[in-house]
């Protein structure tokens, strides 16, 4: 049996948070073609082929990632968002919740390194640093180093991090969590989903030999069309955001739109036509 090789950089039980279910599409841009469209499936947005793919021993591995994907980040995550979705409605907090919220952090934590963009700014990073190192090397060296890139023969990534192992260790270093959840004041509006699913910002909330060691600090994602968590350690210095659940207006979630349509690298989604259209319109036509 055939083993699937498209994978999502964005999770499909995350996206369907943006899909329309009325129109059953889900309206997508695209800023480097400057072009609107919509796909009536979640199966291929956000996704590229073998994008988890990594070799073990010189044979293809498919699975691993993508099974560390599913029982840490995904096939809980549909329960977890239907908790926090109930705690905006009923503003009872729970131990429920707390994990819901967690969970959601976690996987926001990884939003990053899973995407396309970052996966080949590590390779690059890389080549880099080999390239300058073989300059000057002896044969030997040289040969051990080409040996080291030997798998970009089959596949396009080292993949080397475990999404799940990965995300602890964030959690970790923020420590306590300050949660902020925003929701749209006016029904119209909506949040768009980018195509690096979360957003992380680093700042120096540790204390490391090296001076400039920075981690993860925040952490912020829309979970919903109607629904936006920022997540922060409580280490950062003088920080005065408190745990809760507010009304935004139209101008915050336009602000919060314009910040993830600027960092995408092309694509955003979103779950009305009209509201993407008008968004973009305002946004990016007349910045032209």
């Amino acid at each position: 049996m055939s083993k699937p090789r498209n994978h999502h950089f964005v999770s499909q039980v995350h996206i369907k948070n943006f899909f329309n279910t009325t129109d059953r599409k889900i309206y997508v841009y695209d800023k480097i073609l400057n072009n609107f469209y919509f796909k009536e499936t979640t199966k291929t947005l956000f996704s590229e082929k073998d994008l988890n793919t990594k070799l073990d021993n010189g044979i293809k591995d498919f699975e691993s990632l993508e099974k560390d994907l599913n029982d840490f980040f995904e096939n809980d995550f549909r329960t977890h968002y239907l908790t926090i979705k109930n705690f905006i409605e009923k503003a009872v907090y729970s131990e429920e919740v707390n994990n819901a919220l967690f969970y959601i952090a976690k996987y926001g934590a990884i939003g990053e390194i899973r995407n396309p963009r970052e996966k080949q700014s590590i390779e690059d990073a890389l080549f880099e640093v080999f390239s300058e190192l073989s300059k000057n090397a002896t044969q030997e060296l040289k040969n051990e180093i080409q040996k080291s890139f030997s798998y970009k023969e089959e596949s396009k990534y080292l993949n080397s991090i475990q999404y799940s192992k990965f995300a602890d260790k964030i959690l970790d270093s923020m420590g306590d969590l300050i949660f902020r959840i925003e929701i749209p004041r006016e029904k119209d509006d909506c949040f768009l989903l980018p195509d690096f699913c979360a957003a992380n910002s680093k700042q120096r909330i540790n204390e490391y030999f090296n001076p400039d060691a920075k981690d993860i600090a925040y952490i912020g994602l829309p979970l919903s069309s109607k629904i936006y968590v920022h997540f922060y350690s409580s280490k950062i210095k003088n920080i005065k955001a408190k745990s809760g659940t507010i009304l935004v207006d139209s101008n915050r979630v336009l602000e919060l739109n314009k910040v993830n349509l600027e960092y995408c690298e092309s694509k955003v989604a979103c779950e009305s036509n009209e509201y993407l259209n008008k968004f973009i319109k305002n946004v990016v036509q007349h910045s032209i």
